[in-house]
C-alpha cells in the first residue's frame, strides 16, 4: 500500500491509497466507476429495488445519468475545496463516518465520510484523516441508511474494511510516516 499525492507540490492537503496489486488508486477507481455507463447500469440493475425503497421509482436511464451528475458535482467540490489552500474548507467537507460523532470533534486518525448534502447523496468518499491531511481510501454507492444486510452493502462493508485497513497501517507505522515527493524535471 502507498499513499500518493493527488495534486502536484506544495498542495498535500488531499491525498490517496494505491493499493497493492491495484492499478489505479482509491479515487481514481470510484471516478471511474461513476463515470462509467455500464459500471452504473449494471449495479442501478442490480439493486433497484433497494433506490426504489429509499428513494422512489425511476427508469434506469435516468437512475445513470443522474449519477454521474452526482458524481461530476462531488469531485467537482472535492477538488474545488482541495485546491483552497487558504482555508480548512476541504477538512469540514469531510464529515465523521460516525453520525455520532460531532462534526467538530476532530482528532487523528478520523475515519471519515464526504457526500453530497442533497435528498439523494448516495455516492460516499470515505477518507482518513491524517496529520491535517486527508488521505482517500475508496468510496461506495449506498443506498440504505443502515448496514443491514443487503446484497450492495457488500461494497460498503469492503470500503469500512480498507478505512481500518489503512487506519491500521498508520497508526503502526506513526509517527515514521512520512510524505515524500520528488519532483523531476
Amino acid at each position: 500500500m502507498k499513499i500518493v499525492p493527488i495534486f502536484e507540490l506544495p498542495n498535500t492537503k488531499l491525498l490517496t491509497v494505491k493499493y497493492d496489486g491495484q492499478e489505479l488508486d482509491a479515487l481514481e477507481t470510484i471516478q471511474g466507476q461513476w463515470s462509467s455507463t455500464e459500471f452504473l447500469r449494471e449495479f442501478f440493475g442490480k439493486f433497484k429495488d433497494d433506490y426504489y425503497a429509499k428513494y422512489g421509482r425511476s427508469k434506469l436511464n435516468t437512475l445513470v445519468e443522474q449519477a454521474k451528475q452526482l458524481a461530476d458535482k462531488l469531485f467537482e467540490k472535492l477538488y474545488e475545496l482541495a485546491e483552497d489552500e487558504e482555508t480548512d474548507a476541504l477538512a469540514k467537507f469531510f464529515k465523521p463516518l460516525d453520525n455520532r460523532e460531532l462534526a467538530s470533534e476532530l482528532y487523528e486518525l478520523q475515519k471519515l465520510k464526504a457526500r453530497e448534502e442533497k435528498r439523494k447523496s448516495y455516492l460516499r468518499i470515505y477518507a482518513i484523516r491524517y496529520k491535517e491531511k486527508i488521505i482517500i481510501t475508496g468510496g461506495a454507492i449506498k443506498l440504505t441508511d443502515r448496514m443491514e444486510v443487503r446484497p450492495h452493502t457488500k461494497d460498503t462493508k469492503d470500503e469500512l474494511n480498507k478505512l481500518e485497513l489503512v487506519k491500521s497501517f498508520l497508526d503502526k507505522n506513526n509517527p515514521e510516516v512520512t510524505f515524500s515527493y520528488i519532483d523531476v524535471n
